[in-house]
């Protein structure tokens, strides 16, 4: 009897904390403190961004919510030194955010970052699509070369296919995937204004189920530009 207790006493304590554990992880929250957090909001921009500007899977929220950022670890990390490295930016190029937190070993998961800015007003007014987020984990400081980029959320999401927001400018650009002769088409977005970013690349879930780098091929007026590399981890 007492083997017997002790059998059925122990599997369900087991049950208990693994269920406590999923919990926990399903419940993960980053809070950043003021001093952690750089935006800024304008009431005019003359300048586009960069080229990679949004790596997102596509959000049920009707707008944008400072605290339901969620960033997907779809594998875990294993490496105490891991940094999160995160650029924020809207499609019209007002609202621009970054910061960086010392992630650290985390196991794979959804984890909400709470976000503490002083613009939720004008966040708010944002659809998800028209206010991205760029997210990398990174070993040797966000400046390094080293980024390996991972999916961002408005509220949570399944992790099904992603859409990475690019600014393509004059240029056609499509994805390529090494070892693949086929390529992913890209779609220019039509609306509102369009400074930081002004194309979306739709990537399967399939593409996403192992590490590798992806790149962006671009051709301007029958020109083949550089491809860009974007890591995905």
């Amino acid at each position: 009897m007492n083997a017997l207790y002790c059998m059925t006493g122990c599997l369900l304590l087991a049950l208990l904390a693994g269920h406590s554990e999923a919990q926990a992880q399903q419940g993960r929250k980053i809070v950043l403190s003021e001093n952690q957090f750089k935006e800024s909001f304008l009431d005019n921009v003359t300048v586009s961004g960069g080229i990679r500007a949004g790596f997102m899977y596509k959000s049920s929220l009707e707008r944008v919510d400072a605290h339901q950022l969620y960033i997907h670890l779809r594998r875990d990390l294993d490496d105490p030194r891991d940094t999160l490295c995160v650029n924020m930016v809207s499609r019209d190029g007002r609202y621009t955010a970054s910061w960086q937190y010392a992630i650290g070993s985390q196991p794979a998961g959804a984890i909400n970052i709470d976000l503490p800015s002083k613009y939720q007003e004008q966040m708010a007014s944002y659809p998800p699509d028209a206010l991205v987020a760029l997210a990398a984990i990174a070993k040797q400081g966000c400046a390094a070369p080293d980024l390996q980029y991972i999916p961002a959320s408005w509220g949570e999401a399944a992790q099904t296919d992603a859409i990475l927001y690019v600014n393509s400018g004059n240029a056609d650009t499509v994805i390529g995937i090494p070892g693949r002769t086929e390529r992913i088409p890209c779609a220019k977005i039509t609306a509102g204004s369009t400074v930081a970013y002004d194309t979306q690349c739709v990537i399967g879930k399939e593409v996403l189920d192992q590490p590798k780098s992806i790149f962006l091929v671009r051709t301007s007026f029958g020109n083949k530009l550089p491809n860009v590399e974007f890591p995905v981890r």
